[in-house]
Parts: C-alpha cells; structure tokens; sequence
C-alpha cells in the first residue's frame, strides 16, 4: 500500500515540473519574396495607349538680329521634264531667253523656267502661273513678283500656300484659278524666282529689278508698265521688296513687306528716297504675324519710318501666326492679292 502511494506521489510531482515548462512554438515557415523586376504599365482596352506626338516644323526666332532666320522645311514638287521641243513664248528684241526646265504638274498652271543672269553669272530659276485662257487670247496682264526668305526658293510661294491655305486644298494654282474665274480677282501673272546668294539685298538688285522683269516682259504677254506690276517679299525676301522698291519706285506700283526678318535695317532706303517714292504715289502695306517677336520688331521701326516720312501705307498684324508665310496666306491670301490688284491697269 505504501508502495502504491509512493509511486503516485512521484507521478504527480513529474507532472507537475512539466505543467510549468512553456511549451516552444513550431518555427515559422517562410515564404520568399519574388525577385523584383521593373513593371511595364500596359494601356487598359478601353484606355489605348497615346501615339508619340509629332514635333511641327515652326520657324525658330532668333534675338540677335545678324542671326539667321530658321524657316519652315520646303517640300519638292513632283516635277515632270518637259522635251525640249516644247513650245516656248516669242521672245522680244534684247529679251534674255528663258529656258523651260518642267511643268510642276502638282500646281495647275505653273510652270518652271531659267534665264542667264549676266549680274550673276549664273542661271536663275523662276516658276510662272499664268492665269486662265492665257494661250487663247493677246491679252496682257499684270504681273506679282515674289521674292522668298532666306532658306527658301522658287517653289516657297505655291508649296507653302498649298500646304497651309485650307481654301487651295493642296493646289495653290487651282486656288488662284478659282479666284480669278469668280471674278474676286483680275487675270495676272505670278513669278517667284529664286536667289541664291544675295539674299535680295543690293546683291542681287540687278538681278531682279532689271534682267527678271526684262525676261518676264520679253518673254510674256505682260502690262510692261509700272501698273502693271507688283512686288511681294517674305522675310529675307520683304528686304528686296523694300530696297527695290524704294530705290525703283517707278517699276512697282506697289509692295508687301510679309514678316520683314530685320536682318539688315532697310529703313534707310526709304529715307534716302523719299522724293521719289512719294512722287510715285507707290503703295506700301506690312503684314506681320502677332506670335513673329523678331519680325514684329522689324515691322514696327519700319511703320514708323513711313509714317514720319509721310509715305502712305498700312499695316496689318494676323492673329496667332508665328513667322510662317503659307499660315499668313491662309487668313490674309485673298485680300493681299486684292491690294496687289487694286493698282494693277484693267
């Protein structure tokens, strides 16, 4: 019996060190973490991802006024040779002949030629639009010379007109075609040359005040008077339609400075001529862009020479137009060409 007690005493003393031992928990089983990438974040279905945007090609204005300015990329024309059989106008006496180099068949009406510059040495291209029934008729016309900017050439004034003048849809010989067979226009010529190196300054005055105008009336059926004829620059270009102007005031009847780049100051011309130029009764008219600081500039000294020389002219700033002739063709086209007009003999 003793026996018995004393082995459950013993018992009951093991289970009682045991009850006060904390029992251990099992050791945690970690999950490891995945390797860390980078995530490429994909466009939901109904959220498709945005196209890269496209930068525009706009001119870059440039504070120094020796700079040059940067003008919007030209486009080449589709052109298509012409044989050298292809009929040619009759040249008059002491004409320099022209050359027919294609037919840009892009643009209704316009044609490409050269001449021989004997001032230059050296061919100068030109491209013509003669207006509707031209070959069906001895009607003469009137004629609008255009000079283009600095990076520029012959073909600046129709590419930048058909690419930006919504009315042309793409066709600035078709758009002008329509005004004149709408009666919102008169008939006339358009010639745009090209100049390479003098940049229509004093360089290249003989070039086009003298040999153009005689290839042009020797070789067309032109009004080969002074009111018969108009003049039209864009930046680079609106120098030679100050200068040559200014220093010929008997050749234009009248002239638009578009977006003047203010390189050189061409103010002087008009104050060294200002006898002439009055006597002439020459019409001036400026455009400039309201978003073009550089030409803004420009056109504002050169407003304000005309007005303390009592030169008549006027002045027109387009809306959200930076320096960009087709996009100032675009809101103003249609009048420029009706000022040109209104001093051209019917």
């Amino acid at each position: 019996m003793i026996k018995r007690w004393g082995l459950l005493g013993l018992l009951l003393l093991l289970l009682g060190c045991r009850a006060g031992r904390p029992l251990s928990p099992p050791a945690a089983t970690r999950t490891p973490l995945p390797p860390t990438s980078t995530a490429t974040l994909l466009p939901t279905a109904d959220q498709p991802a945005e196209p890269t945007a496209v930068p525009t090609l706009t001119a870059t204005m440039l504070p120094n006024p020796t700079s040059t300015i940067q003008s919007t990329a030209t486009l080449v024309p589709t052109e298509t040779a012409v044989p050298e059989t292809a009929a040619l106008p009759t040249p008059l006496l002491n004409a320099p002949p022209v050359t027919r180099r294609a037919k840009v068949e892009r643009w209704q009406n316009v044609a490409e030629y050269s001449f021989f510059s004997q001032s230059r040495q050296e061919d100068v291209l030109f491209t013509i639009y003669t207006p509707p029934g031209y070959d069906q008729t001895d009607q003469r016309y009137p004629v609008l010379y255009f000079l283009h900017g600095s990076q520029g050439s012959q073909i600046l004034f129709w590419n930048a007109i058909s690419r930006e003048v919504a009315a042309a849809n793409g066709d600035a010989g078709a758009w002008i075609t329509r005004l004149i067979e709408s009666g919102e226009l008169p008939p006339f010529i358009i010639v745009a040359a090209r100049d390479d190196q003098g940049g229509w300054t004093t360089l290249s005055e003989t070039m086009a005040t003298q040999e153009l105008i005689a290839a042009i009336d020797g070789n067309w059926r032109t009004i080969a008077a002074r009111n018969g004829r108009s003049l039209a620059g864009f930046s680079m270009g609106a120098m030679g339609a100050t200068i040559y102007p200014a220093r010929h005031p008997n050749l234009y009847c009248n002239t638009m400075l578009l977006a003047e780049s203010g390189v050189l100051d061409t103010t002087t011309f008009w104050v060294e001529n200002q006898q002439a130029v009055l006597a002439s009764g020459l019409e001036v008219a400026l455009v400039v862009g309201e978003r073009d600081t550089r030409a803004v500039n420009a056109t504002t000294i050169m407003e304000q020479t005309l007005t303390n020389l009592n030169i008549p002219h006027e002045l027109h700033v387009v809306p959200n137009v930076s320096h960009n002739f087709g996009q100032l063709y675009n809101q103003i086209g249609l009048w420029a060409l009706q000022f040109h007009a209104s001093c051209w003999q019917q």
